[in-house]
């Protein structure tokens, strides 16, 4: 079993005189972790990263630690602190929502808006009520502003 494991580490290790590609950054680690929903150790790399190089780490800790502190109640969210974590969700990784965010903007943002597209043709005013509550915690969704747009040329049409 010994020899087994030398012969992976051998087989592993780079060829002679070529350096080992570098390991990721703490900062890139910690957004990795942030991405996967492992908000603890997202902390933990985003906390060792301020602690090496505090001007380029800092706010990423500290956005880390407030994502953590919302995220733990998140189904009891009020609008502007869902919009706080949308928006802490973009400071920390601008290129792709983490795990856990997904499942904020199931709550707050799409099931919401399918609960106004459903209402929309018997309850204009309930469903203009909805999608208004949408675009408070997520004032850029395209799909709430058409919604919204169409339930008011609607009410301004009359019956």
């Amino acid at each position: 079993m010994l020899t087994l494991c030398l012969v992976a580490l051998v087989s592993a290790a780079p060829p002679a005189g070529k350096k080992p590609p570098a390991a990721p950054h703490p900062s890139e680690t910690a957004k990795l972790f942030f991405l996967t929903g492992d908000i603890a150790k997202a902390q933990e790399f985003a906390l060792a990263c301020a602690r090496r190089e505090p001007k380029k780490c800092g706010p990423l800790n500290k956005w880390i630690a407030e994502y953590a502190f919302l995220v733990r109640d998140s189904d009891r969210l009020t609008p502007e602190q869902a919009r706080e974590l949308l928006a802490l969700d973009l400071k920390i990784a601008p290129d792709k929502r983490g795990k856990l965010t997904e499942k904020v903007i199931e709550r707050y943002v799409t099931v919401p808006l399918e609960r106004a597209r459903s209402r929309a043709t018997g309850d204009r005013k309930g469903a203009l009520s909805i999608v208004e509550h949408v675009l408070m915690v997520d004032p850029k969704n395209v799909t709430a502003l058409e919604l919204q747009k169409s339930l008011s040329n609607e009410a301004d049409a009359g019956p």
